[in-house]
């Protein structure tokens, strides 16, 4: 395990889960360059790491993240302004599938974060705030591409242009959440569904991620030529025959 800058960010591995929480409660999880830099850090830990099979975000406290820390951002020193990219560099390219638990607010990058991530399960209060035009400042993380892509033009515009909070229930409604749940309810239900996939055949939840992913940006008829190369390799590895035999054998 990396060593961390501070206590701000704590990490805990679990059958094969790598839960990632953001530790800054009384600043209701607002990223300062340091926690970036140790986000980045595990992150490649879990990449390098053949145990973890999934990462699991979350937030302490009231709220997932109130996004950067303007007070460290307008004091970071040359160099650290870009941490926040790194991140969303980081966790863009990030192999492996990412689980959210979302309760609160989760404001500017604390929501553009979650695009990035492939399963985000949000407690009934939980709100999407992007007020970058509010801030004096654009879209990012790729939200500019991917909001309008995702949820169509007019809402995007919404929280985009207008800084209109996204509340759960419409969140889920247009497929930026996985699932809602009562706030009590939003740890386990996070960390059980992590601890399901991170039981998967890990080459093949990786495959599939990544299909998706790429799928995004790609012609169909690229996709489907790709996809079905891939599914085949997959049922001449290990990890399919193994599983269909399992299969086969419970049928006798």
């Amino acid at each position: 395990m990396p060593t961390l800058e501070s206590d701000l960010v704590l990490v805990n591995n679990t059958e094969s889960v790598m839960e990632i929480t953001l530790n800054r409660p009384d600043k209701l999880n607002a990223l300062t360059s340091a926690m970036y830099r140790d986000l980045v850090k595990l992150l490649a830990t879990a990449e390098q790491s053949d145990d973890i099979h999934v990462v699991l975000f979350r937030g302490e406290g009231k709220s997932f993240s109130a996004g950067n820390d303007l007070v460290d951002f307008l004091n970071a020193k040359p160099g650290e302004a870009g941490e926040a990219a790194h991140f969303i560099q980081a966790i863009h390219d990030f192999p492996k599938v990412v689980v959210a638990a979302v309760q609160g607010n989760a404001v500017g990058v604390g929501t553009t974060m979650l695009l990035h991530m492939d399963l985000v399960v949000a407690s009934e209060d939980a709100k999407l705030i992007t007020p970058f035009v509010d801030l004096g400042a654009v879209p990012e993380a790729g939200s500019a591409k991917l909001l309008p892509a995702w949820i169509g033009y007019q809402r995007a515009a919404r929280m985009l242009l207008l800084g209109e909070p996204m509340l759960a229930a419409e969140a889920l409604e247009i497929g930026l959440l996985a699932k809602v749940v009562a706030r009590e309810e939003l740890d386990a239900t996070a960390r059980n569904l992590a601890a399901t996939l991170a039981k998967k055949p890990p080459r093949a939840l990786q495959a599939s991620k990544r299909l998706m992913r790429e799928s995004i940006n790609k012609p169909l008829h690229q996709v489907v030529k790709e996809d079905l190369a891939l599914f085949g390799e997959m049922l001449q590895g290990d990890e399919a025959k193994a599983v269909i035999a399992a299969m086969v054998s419970k049928s006798k």
